[in-house]
């Protein structure tokens, strides 16, 4: 049989490789959420995947500048499209204060360009006053005319 002192002496010399072996097995305290092979591996892995993640996160960089180029594009195209309908629109409004007569259809077409410019409008939070002050005037100018039955 061994002796205690000895028995007590090769555990302490190797109480280090005795403390890995059990946390194989036993778990010391159920509150300590700390696992010595899963950190190791967990570092291993890191160290292995260093270059994976670090390409990802140049990708992930790249996507968002490519989105924040997309998003400023958009902008700029509502701010194009909402130009365009203003300026048809106001045209129109000055065509019909020159007493020119237009089709029914023309006042169809400038009643569906306000509504996909308050949409743009409602999109972007913008307003304007003289857009609404030109399509009162034609809106006024319509009802006459279906009243009166008297487009081109």
């Amino acid at each position: 049989m061994i002796p205690l002192e000895q028995f007590w002496n090769w555990i302490g010399e190797h109480w280090g490789y005795i403390a890995v072996g059990l946390s194989l097995f036993i778990d010391f305290n159920p509150h300590i959420k700390w696992n010595p092979w899963k950190s190791f591996f967990g570092w291993l892995g890191k160290l292995l995947t260093q270059d994976v993640r670090d390409e990802l996160a140049g990708i992930k960089k790249d996507v968002e500048g490519v989105k924040e180029e997309q998003e400023r594009q958009a902008r700029e195209m509502d701010e194009n499209e909402m130009d365009t309908i203003r300026t048809t629109v106001l045209d129109f409004a000055n065509s019909c204060r020159l007493k020119r007569r237009h089709t029914k259809e023309e006042f169809d077409h400038i009643f569906a360009l306000n509504d996909k410019y308050q949409k743009l409008l409602k999109k972007t939070g913008q307003q304007n006053g003289r857009f609404e002050e030109a399509f009162d005037y034609i809106r006024v100018l319509y009802r006459d005319c279906m009243e009166q039955n008297d487009f081109l």
